[in-house]
């Protein structure tokens, strides 16, 4: 394959002779065709100087959208401005610009940001921006350095001859040198016994991001959302553009509901002038000290959350699996709502609601959703805190729970396969699976994989914040570099022989 080719792998891969091996060019697979995966091959491509063959195994058509950029509602928009989501971390200007051109073609603008850096984009636009980037990384690559799409999932994992063999739902197979797991999130389901005329109802929508589900749904009525965080606004701005008449309640455990996003001056990085805190007590005890010494005003607490970001993974990295626990069990709402906030035109439509009495939340948590007798959905409902039940008749349920992290729960053969063979094991707190800080997989023999990487959602228990761009940038980027020095540098007489071939 030459450079710059990019191909839709469609045929069954072949086992190679022993006596092949020492010319053949070295393959990186990654499992997820998602940002994840999208950002580490952009990051493989632009960091090879030698030949490499990278396929990303995804069933959707198009690579570098995932769920969350495959969206085509406008309303559906990044809920950060443009400036933090450049791919390329030395030039923050890189994703403003793209959106800058795509404005001037579109006629598009946020009505409140007062220049493209500031603006909160369309999803979609984004995603835009990441299938651009990959086709640049492509066409730039160095000689025999090459990227494949191959439109399936992957099923199960086994290693054979020093290298590894995915098995595809297409029933063919796929031999790697190293494998990615870049596999995004888990579809979260509703932890609540719902009948099963209610899951088969146009009713009930149990994936919020399929839009023409929303279509079957009455104009008018009551809709419950169950979520108070940013899924459940994706929702109701998908209801409200879709014309929807009707009121709105949210439901979730705490009743947390998701903050607007604002422009907050940084506080300087105090928790870098001494030892980190290994409790969470301890760290509310360093914040609170920095707020008093603080003189230039009450500062916005929000500027708080940005101080102590930076310091997540390392922060759980030195907690105790006790001290994990219990952040989980107390304290993981409060902090998923500070940092993940919504973009500003969002929240002002949320405010609205809530001003003019069509949009309500409340802490309760939904004992069952059964059938009502006149064809609607009757949701049993418990406030905090109370004993007895309630029940709401309502005209739709949404199910805008977000994700979840629990592999052992998951209904993917892959996942289940991972786990039954021992090549991954649960991470903390059975949040994703665990790994090392180069990214490497650990198995069920407690060691590192030297084949298998993760990146993103699988991670989660073990850096805590793996699933923004953000962070997932920056992992993108330190795997780039550690696998093309890994195949690359690591036996220079087999792409050497490849070349010549």
């Amino acid at each position: 394959m030459q450079k710059g080719q990019v191909t839709e792998f469609r045929h069954e891969a072949k086992r190679v002779p022993e006596s092949e091996a020492a010319s053949r060019v070295p393959c990186v697979t990654i499992l997820g065709g998602g940002y994840a995966g999208a950002a580490t091959a952009i990051k493989l491509l632009d960091a090879a100087t030698r030949p490499l063959r990278i396929v990303i195994v995804e069933p959707r058509g198009e690579l570098g959208r995932g769920a969350a950029y495959s969206t085509r509602e406008a309303g559906h928009l990044m809920n950060g401005p443009a400036k933090l989501f450049s791919l390329y971390p030395e030039r923050p200007e890189h994703f403003a610009q793209f959106l800058a051109r795509f404005a001037a073609e579109w006629n598009w603008r946020d009505p409140l940001a007062p220049d493209f850096l500031n603006a909160f984009a369309p999803r979609a636009v984004f995603g835009d921006y990441v299938r651009a980037e990959l086709a640049r990384a492509v066409s730039r690559a160095a000689p025999l350095v090459s990227l494949e799409h191959v439109a399936a999932e992957a099923t199960d994992l086994r290693r054979r001859g020093g290298r590894v063999e995915l098995g595809l739902s297409s029933g063919h197979a796929l031999i790697a040198d190293h494998v990615v797991l870049a596999v995004g999130a888990v579809p979260s389901r509703p932890d609540i016994p719902i009948d099963p005329a209610v899951a088969a109802s146009p009713r009930y929508i149990a994936d919020p991001w399929t839009l023409e589900a929303f279509e079957r749904i009455p104009r008018t009525g009551r809709v419950l959302l169950l979520g108070t965080g940013l899924t459940m606004l994706d929702a109701l701005v998908t209801l409200e553009r879709r014309g929807f008449a009707g009121r709105y309640t949210a439901i979730s455990r705490r009743g947390l509901l998701v903050h607007p996003r604002r422009e907050v001056v940084p506080l300087r990085d105090f928790l870098a002038e001494a030892p980190l805190p290994t409790t969470a007590r301890g760290l509310l005890r360093a914040a609170r000290q920095e707020l008093s010494r603080t003189t230039h005003g009450r500062p916005d607490w929000q500027s708080l959350v940005m101080a102590i970001r930076p310091h997540v993974p390392a922060l759980w990295q030195r907690a105790s699996e006790a001290e994990r626990a219990r952040f989980v069990r107390h304290l993981r709402p409060i902090w998923e709502t500070s940092l993940h906030r919504a973009p500003p035109r969002s929240a002002q439509l949320l405010e609205r609601g809530r001003a003019e009495g069509w949009f309500a939340h409340r802490a309760a948590r939904i004992v069952a959703l059964e059938p009502a007798a006149d064809g609607r959905i009757a949701a049993r409902v418990r406030g905090r805190g109370r004993a007895d039940n309630e029940t709401l008749i309502v005209d739709a349920v949404v199910n805008c729970t977000g994700v979840a992290h629990d592999w052992s729960r998951a209904q993917s053969p892959l996942m289940a396969s991972l786990l039954a063979t021992g090549a991954v094991r649960p991470g903390p707190l059975a949040f994703g699976i665990d790994a090392d800080w180069q990214h490497a997989a650990i198995g069920r023999d407690g060691l590192p994989a030297p084949d298998l990487s993760a990146i993103g959602h699988p991670l989660r228990g073990v850096r805590w914040e793996s699933s923004t761009l953000v962070e997932l940038l920056q992992q993108a980027i330190q795997l780039g570099n550690r696998l093309t020095g890994q195949l690359l540098a690591a036996d220079p007489g087999r792409v050497v022989a490849a070349t010549a071939g």
